[in-house]
């Protein structure tokens, strides 16, 4: 794991420990943090509620699936990066997928 990251984590779950943050906070927190989350397979509900409460007040975007891009939870101001992230995934399967396929 990135130590950037790690230190994040460990900040986020000291301000949990200091009820200075709830951990539905710190999930949205982390994904500001990280700048894109990419979901891939299921996510916890509550999770998920919390996200999705995030981005109704506009903290943060969110981007459905369309065809093999994930879905995905970002910072607002960071399009162009989930953008690009949902594309190296869109990569990945297909060449995945070519892969089974015998095409390379």
């Amino acid at each position: 794991m990135n130590t950037n990251v790690h230190n994040n984590i460990e900040s986020l779950q000291d301000l949990i420990h200091r009820d200075k943050l709830t951990a539905d906070q710190a999930n949205v927190e982390m994904v500001r943090m990280l700048r894109v989350r990419i979901v891939k397979g299921r996510m916890p509900a509550q999770v998920r509620k919390a996200l999705n409460e995030a981005v109704k007040r506009g903290y943060l975007a969110h981007m459905k699936k369309e065809g093999h891009k994930p879905e995905c939870y970002y910072h607002p101001t960071f399009d162009y990066l989930a953008r690009a992230a949902r594309a190296r995934c869109e990569e990945e399967v297909k060449h995945a997928i070519a892969k089974i396929a015998g095409f390379r």
